[in-house]
């Protein structure tokens, strides 16, 4: 039963994915230049190898008949009654009702743009010109070569220059020139413009976004704003109200005053974004790149329905022997390339997995649920039982046919038989897993027989710490070096001063579910001991040292926290306990870390910025690569500048989860930079908090 006064309702959100093109896809050289869409939202890319069009699945070549096979098209555009222009160097192709032609215009066209009354206006190198019925007019020299053109209303034209705006005005239309020393544009290098329903301009400069009423008043989008990247090279505007800003640095999007940003490579194949189209149709946006096209859709779904994703993906690309875990690919962001992961703490990581489908199984009555659940809770079971020390527990295990087995590395050991070697040194975060998920799937799932398997294993484990000293011994009779939980170590030596309190909570937790699972009496003895003799409950209430930065302990401890206060009901413990909790999540709280925050809104029944949980289990990617992810170079962001002086480079704040670099909930979040495209975290990310958060009580999906 949950002990949140509070949950969330939750319905559909929109979630944004990403699919990128490049020559495999059809393209015939990887660097687009620019990109249109038709009314029915099919996309028309223009690239340095020539033109092409999408027919759902990839890129077809369409290029006008008439021009050479070299034709490289630097402008798109598509008008409102859904005509494509394409300018080369040498002419301007109109596509119209399937046919091409081409127009009467001379001289290479520079830039394209359609008034509110239908009328076309294109400018050359050396004038404007307005397309009259089936001819095109000359209406004004050009001064300066024109990067774009913004037409609205009823022949207004203003023209963004290399060199400040030009605005044309006048019974002989003549061009007023606008530059940013005598006006609040903020830098005369214009590289895109586009105008609103309401006549403002937006353009996108080499420092930020000025947006223009085309009259005297100006509102400047910048870093001061928020602007990640000032560097524009592109503007879109969307039918509901959104902005899309190309940059040298990635791609913006603003609606409704909130900033969102699409880098390298979560989002974009290059940095650098040449043009955006968006679709008439769903919203599409279209990215050109050098290095190829970007697709970032959207679709409604719920949470409940990212989970279901997420449970096949998992099954499908990260089980191996029941263990769950990473994925390492052969492949740059190929899930389908490479294998699971044989890793340092399968235990651990499957115990989360096995802790998920125990939370589904309880909330849904799904017997796929406690399927997966004990197949996992068994291949964790064979880590205990593949020793031949009692109660000791491996890392990892990995079968004579699986690769990398016998390669002689250590603290790996073979099988009397020869099937298997086992890996020793185990830590401690592989007993906070077995006895976290053994208490749950204890609890939520098991029959009496499986409860019968989980009381011999943790019976087990428990005699093994308790008879050597509250350590664990490995097969060379010497202790491991993280498993470490007795009061001679903990209290008394300097050294284990750092983990004095986690450690205390760790092994309070282990005791007091091995005494609830097994009934037997030694184990709450030993658990009295520590907090009458040795202060442990103490050591637990400021558990956290805030100068640590160490996130595996954070974890460690918040699954910890889960038995002992699930167990513990003497309300002096609770609230000693409680107090080490507390002072931990304010710590972690800016983090949005979901998991850290539902457990404490379960745990305790107080608020637990439940809406930040949500937000980030909503803003976790799709595929859950960890692509090469870059933000340093922003100019939104702040660094901790007293961490940077002790040798740490890392933000202060943490990014939202789509914009950094992804990993689990154990590493730094405050990190700007990383990712391989070669790993592919497990969807646990995800279905732990989610699940745990249904059975809690803390959401619902309608």
């Amino acid at each position: 039963m949950s002990l949140c006064k509070s949950s969330l309702t939750l319905g559909k959100y929109p979630m944004k994915e990403r699919k990128f093109y490049t020559v495999k896809d059809g393209l015939p050289h990887d660097e687009a230049l620019s990109i249109a869409v038709s009314e029915q939202g099919v996309p028309w890319a223009s690239t340095a190898g020539g033109l092409v069009r999408f027919d759902g699945e990839r890129f077809v070549d369409a290029s006008p008949p008439d021009a050479d096979g070299g034709t490289v098209f630097h402008l798109l555009f598509r008008d409102s009654i859904d005509r494509l222009w394409a300018a080369s160097e040498s002419a301007l192709y109109c596509l119209c009702e399937g046919s091409w032609a081409i127009s009467s215009i001379p001289g290479s066209v520079l830039a394209l743009d359609e008034d509110n009354q239908g009328t076309l206006w294109a400018s050359t190198s050396e004038a404007l010109y307005a397309l009259r019925g089936a001819e095109w007019t000359r209406i004004a020299r050009m001064s300066n070569a024109a990067t774009s053109l913004a037409a609205f209303g009823d022949g207004h034209v203003f023209a963004g220059t290399a060199d400040g705006l030009l605005a044309l005005d006048g019974k002989r239309p003549h061009w007023f020139h606008i530059s940013s020393a005598a006006s609040g544009l903020v830098s005369d290098n214009i590289r895109a413009m586009t105008v609103d329903a309401w006549g403002h301009i937006w353009a996108a400069t080499d420092k930020g976004v000025a947006v223009y009423d085309h009259r005297q008043h100006w509102f400047v989008l910048d870093d001061r704003h928020g602007l990640p990247c000032c560097d524009c090279t592109d503007i879109r505007l969307g039918n509901d109200g959104s902005v899309y800003i190309g940059t040298s640095g990635g791609l913006v999007h603003l609606l409704e005053g909130r900033m969102k940003f699409y880098g390298y490579k979560r989002w974009l194949p290059d940095q650098k974004v040449r043009s955006i189209a968006l679709s008439p149709v769903d919203g599409t946006v279209w990215v050109a790149t050098p290095a190829g096209i970007s697709r970032i859709s959207t679709r409604s779904m719920t949470l409940e329905e990212k989970a279901v994703h997420f449970n096949e993906q998992v099954e499908h690309y990260h089980t191996r022997r029941g263990y769950v875990t990473i994925r390492l690919l052969s492949e740059e962001g190929n899930l389908g390339s490479g294998e699971v992961e044989i890793s340092d703490n399968d235990g651990l990581w499957t115990a989360n997995y096995a802790a998920a489908q125990s939370f589904r199984y309880a909330v849904t009555g799904e017997e796929e649920a406690k399927r997966l659940a004990w197949r996992s809770i068994e291949a964790m079971l064979k880590l205990t039982g593949i020793t031949d020390i009692p109660g000791f527990t491996a890392r990892a295990i990995r079968h004579r046919t699986e690769s990398q087995f016998g390669n002689g590395r250590a603290e790996w050991h073979l099988t009397e038989d020869g099937e298997w070697e086992w890996k020793g040194e185990t830590s401690s975060d592989e007993m906070v897993g077995h006895f976290y998920a053994y208490s749950l799937y204890y609890d939520l799932a098991a029959d009496e027989a499986q409860k019968e398997e989980i009381r011999r294993a943790v019976k087990g484990i428990a005699d093994h710490i308790l008879g050597n000293g509250y350590q664990l011994i490995d097969k060379d009779g010497e202790r491991t070096t993280w498993a470490v939980w007795g009061p001679d170590q903990l209290n008394r030596e300097d050294k284990w001063r750092e983990q004095r309190g986690v450690n205390s909570l760790e092994l309070l937790s282990h005791l007091k579910a091995a005494a609830y699972m097994t009934g037997e009496a030694a184990y709450e003895e030993a658990y009295c001991e520590l907090i009458k003799e040795h202060h442990y409950a103490m050591n637990t209430m400021r558990q956290k040292i805030e100068q640590r930065l160490s996130h595996i302990d954070d974890n460690l401890a918040f699954l910890s926290y889960v038995p002992l206060l699930r167990y513990e009901r003497d309300p002096q413990l609770r609230s000693m306990y409680l107090m080490g909790l507390e002072h931990h999540w304010q710590h972690e709280r800016a983090e949005r870390t979901p998991l850290w925050n539902i457990i404490y809104g379960a745990l305790t029944g107080r608020a637990c910025e439940l809406e930040a949980a949500v937000q980030s289990m909503a803003e976790l990617p799709l595929d859950l690569i960890h692509w090469p992810v870059v933000n340093s170079h922003r100019c939104d962001l702040k660094w901790d500048e007293e961490l940077e002086r002790s040798g740490y480079k890392q933000l202060k704040e943490p990014l939202p989860y789509d914009e950094k670099p992804l990993s689990k909930y154990d590493s730094n979040p405050y990190l700007a930079d990383r990712g391989n495209g070669m790993r592919a975290e497990d969807g646990t990310l995800f279905l732990h908090p989610y699940w745990m958060a249904r059975y809690f009580g803390l959401i619902k999906e309608e």
